[in-house]
């Protein structure tokens, strides 16, 4: 009896196994099932990294919180990449998934490849259609065991808001950069680049730009690039005399003053001043010297360089920098220029040398203005001293390399610095200042200069009143005035700003310029996203190669003996405990 009792208690505790075990499995799926289907109408991530690659800037949130319409990204990026592109896509999506988890009903996106199933003349029409909306494509060649294969793809996407479309051009376009520091930077600049578009076509007033004119500035085919994109940002740009106003309207973002070469007097320093005390933004490009590319070509024994007076020392001082009387010079970094060497037959021979005096100048700090930007190309600049000065915070934003000097004017500049190798004893000053960031609250150059009568005047009209202490502001200084000044073809069209048609060579003025104004404009704090870190964690290839077949095995075939282990325990483990 008690033989039979045990076989029927054995029978009915596998009977409650089976049960218990289908009892399980179904429950397990159906939370798997319910969890999906809540997954499918929330999105969260947890961001671990350090530098916090995944989650967005509170500028970001507070831009994509506040859209009134539904925003469209249209992305080309898709179909069979490679892995570096595979990497932006996947950033994008993510970028584009954390902008729809703040607002969900506004952000909408897609992938597709727009050149998929198109033939040969299709596609063309695709590229330039595309091109004409703002998007380059470009050529990949993907390397294949046998040859290499090429492949047209359209790094970019299009954002539309309420009948509006702007693009985005995903790919970074640099020189001097490794293809895997390219789509690293690429990757960093996407929250930047899809926050800047929706804020484009979003805002309901665009930025203002005035770009002074009156003192010999730079006239509009000297500027003609720098206007074209700033207005293809969608600023209103305008020019502005300061004899025609009795003062500069708050109303105006920033302020450019680009080259001037006549001096100010104290009137147009007073309205420069005010349109600062009460928050103006200020980009000032300044040749400290007479030294000029023009007169030097006219002139073969050379030109005889002095200061140029433009009677602003006192008032940059008093707001925080000097801008010094000499030239730069730099054997690390520099232009080039054609000359003469000779003659064959009746055509004379022309080389390309170092021309020391034109520096391309790069940045040794992090700042959004100048992240991850190629070098900028100036030409005759000159060092910037900063000034003690309580309140005003200060950012070197360009400076030259460690082989440089500064030669004090008067000088003699000519060619024929170029005939002899430079001796790197004496170029032995690192770092050179040309560039600085001002931001604070600034002191008024005319207090406690100005006379009772006049200020009962001034002070009698609100809008006219005299301020010794200023609002919150922020200048850029710049000691040469040729970096915002683009190139010019022979039927007086204008180059792209920063391309050097001697050697053929973009660097990044247009960039450095665009980044400048946005910063100065922009009270929103935007372009702080370009200084968004994503450390690049890249194989080291020689290792790679080296345990190549170890790293395999590593990880295809220990995780498939660890399973099987795994399995082979526990299948042993529920015999012995059922056995009986």
């Amino acid at each position: 009896m008690v033989g039979k009792k045990n076989n029927t208690e054995t029978v009915n505790a596998k009977k409650y196994t089976k049960q218990e075990v289908i009892t399980s499995l179904v429950l397990s799926l159906a939370a798997l099932v319910l969890l999906n289907v809540v997954a499918s109408f929330f999105y969260l991530r947890f961001d671990l990294t350090s530098e916090k690659r995944y989650s967005l800037s509170t500028s970001t949130k507070a831009l994509v919180k506040g859209l009134k319409d539904e925003v469209v990204v249209k992305v080309y990026l898709a179909g069979d990449l490679p892995a570096g592109f595979v990497r932006l896509k996947e950033s994008a999506k993510d970028i584009l998934n954390e902008m729809r988890a703040v607002n969900r009903s506004a952000i909408h996106f897609e992938f597709y490849d727009p050149l998929e199933g198109k033939t040969e003349a299709e596609k063309k029409d695709v590229i330039d259609e595309l091109r004409k909306q703002g998007l380059t494509a470009t050529n990949l060649t993907t390397q294949g065991k046998d040859a290499n294969t090429q492949r047209i793809i359209v790094p970019g996407a299009i954002v539309t808001y309420a009948g509006q479309s702007f693009p985005v051009q995903l790919l970074e376009n640099q020189a001097g950069f490794s293809p895997e520091e390219i789509l690293n930077n690429s990757v960093i600049q996407l929250e930047y680049k899809f926050t800047n578009a929706i804020k484009k076509i979003s805002q309901y007033r665009q930025p203002r730009v005035a770009f002074l004119q009156g003192n010999g500035e730079l006239n509009r085919l000297d500027l003609a690039d720098i206007l074209n994109t700033l207005i293809a940002q969608r600023y209103q740009v305008q020019e502005l005399n300061l004899d025609s106003t009795f003062a500069i309207p708050s109303r105006f973002d920033a302020l450019v003053i680009a080259k001037p070469r006549v001096a100010f007097d104290e009137k147009q320093k007073y309205k420069i001043d005010q349109y600062i005390m009460r928050g103006g933004n200020v980009l000032w490009l300044l040749d400290a010297t007479t030294a000029d590319m023009d007169s030097l070509k006219e002139n073969l024994t050379g030109q005889f360089v002095v200061d140029r007076d433009l009677n602003l020392e006192d008032q940059l001082f008093k707001y925080g920098v000097r801008i010094n009387g000499d030239l730069v010079q730099d054997i690390n970094l520099c232009g080039a220029i054609p000359l003469v060497i000779g003659n064959l037959g009746n055509s004379p021979q022309t080389q390309l040398f170092p021309w020391f005096y034109a520096p391309y100048l790069i940045s040794n700090n992090n700042h959004a203005i100048n992240r991850n930007l190629d070098p900028v190309a100036a030409q005759f600049a000159s060092t910037i001293d900063t000034i003690k000065n309580i309140g005003i915070r200060k950012t070197i934003l360009l400076n030259t390399t460690d082989n440089s000097k500064a030669v004090r004017t008067p000088a003699r500049v000519n060619f024929g610095i170029v005939a002899d190798r430079p001796d790197p004893r004496y170029f032995n000053q690192k770092n050179l200042p040309v560039a600085v960031l001002l931001e604070g609250n600034f002191q008024s150059v005319f207090k406690n200069r100005l006379a009772p009568e006049f200020l009962a005047v001034n002070d009698s009209l609100e809008d006219l009143k005299f301020l010794a202490e200023g609002k919150q502001a922020k200048q850029i200084v710049i000691a040469d005035g040729d970096i915002i000044r683009n190139e010019k073809r022979n039927d007086n069209s204008a180059y792209p700003l920063g391309y050097q048609p001697f050697t053929r060579q973009t660097l990044a003025n247009k960039d450095f310029m665009l980044n400048s104004i946005e910063y100065l404009a922009d009270n929103a704090g935007l372009l702080e996203t370009r200084n968004k870190e994503v450390k690049l964690r890249l194989l080291d290839s020689t290792k790679v190669n080296e345990y190549k077949t170890k790293l395999q095995l590593l990880n295809v075939v220990l995780p498939m003996l660890i399973t099987a282990l795994a399995g082979l325990v526990f299948t042993y483990w529920r015999r012995k405990r059922y056995a009986s």
